[in-house]
């Protein structure tokens, strides 16, 4: 009796351990699940924040872009601060007056070197007849016309006014149409523009009297005429102080011709032509508004004033319409 009491008791001992073991073995594995799941939503979460970090580098790239603050400013030195305390990287852009004084200096430097006078005596006349000047040099349309334009026939030859060599040869839609540009060894550089046909290329050596190439009416023109150009340096030479274009001569006293006033000349023109050369935008202005005002095309006006095209003028803005 005591032996059979006591197997019954083993009995019920054993399976309540069974049972109590079939019940613990699958809430551990749900809790290894969850484990698991928790961990791989984890990781998703790291790996999607990455690219959110990369985003706030970006904007951080953005912002560090170089601050330009002009030197004629008044509150140059407090942009200046306030752009170090901030921790932006800035740039102090050169005045316009340091800039014009430079160019003043260079000026008066290349006067130095070729004396106060130039012999303009040996200068050959671009083109072979007498003939009319159709519009001369100086401001025209709020910008300056640094040429003159002579009345010629369509493809008719034009030819280099001194030896040289040639340093451009190419088209200009918004401008000269093809045009020539002449390096000579006296300093000078000769330009002729609107032509039907350029016969150089850039490196050719030219002779006086060298067919450049023929009259025409190409580029920015509304008829056949030679835009012809004296350049030394950075000063622009009036070419009818030089030339009697309706006699087909060269004018008295060229042999020596005065340096010191062709540069007196061009500083007074530059100088009037800061105050001409400006265009103060107006509400509903578009950039061809602009650009038929002061004459030249859109794309010059967009290269002059650093314009994207087709963008958005600004009420107030000032935009230029010659370097």
């Amino acid at each position: 009796m005591v032996l059979s009491g006591f197997h019954k008791w083993m009995g019920w001992f054993v399976a309540i351990l069974v049972a109590t073991a079939l019940l613990c073995t699958p809430a551990d594995a749900k809790s290894n699940s969850n484990s698991k799941e928790s961990h791989k939503t984890s990781s998703k979460t790291t790996k999607k924040s990455k690219p959110a970090k990369k985003k706030a580098e970006k904007k951080v790239e953005k912002k560090s872009k170089k601050v330009k603050i002009n030197e004629d400013d008044p509150k140059a030195f407090t942009k200046a601060l306030l752009a170090d305390k901030e921790g932006v990287e800035y740039e102090i852009v050169e005045s316009q007056k340091k800039k014009r004084a430079k160019k003043q200096k260079k000026q008066t430097e290349q006067v130095q070197e070729i004396g106060e006078t130039f012999d303009f005596s040996t200068m050959l006349l671009p083109i072979t007849h007498e003939a009319l000047v159709g519009s001369p040099y100086g401001i025209r349309s709020h910008r300056l016309h640094r040429g003159v334009d002579v009345n010629v026939i369509k493809d008719e030859p034009v030819v280099a006014a001194y030896p040289g060599e040639v340093t451009m040869s190419r088209y200009n839609k918004g401008g000269y149409g093809n045009y020539v540009l002449i390096k000579h060894p006296n300093g000078l550089e000769t330009l002729y523009a609107h032509l039907s046909k350029r016969l150089l290329k850039v490196g050719d050596q030219v002779f006086p009297g060298d067919i450049v190439g023929l009259a025409g009416n190409s580029g920015r023109s509304s008829a056949a005429h030679l835009h012809f150009e004296i350049r030394y340096g950075e000063v622009n030479i009036d070419p009818c102080t030089v030339i009697d274009f309706p006699h087909w001569a060269l004018r008295e006293g060229v042999s020596k011709f005065s340096m010191k006033k062709a540069i007196a000349d061009h500083r007074k023109i530059q100088a009037k032509l800061r105050d001409s050369n400006y265009y103060v935008v107006q509400k509903g202005d578009s950039q061809g508004d602009v650009a038929n005002w002061f004459n030249i095309s859109i794309e010059s006006l967009c290269r002059i004033n650093n314009l994207k095209p087709g963008a958005p003028l600004k009420i107030g803005q000032k935009l230029r319409g010659s370097k």
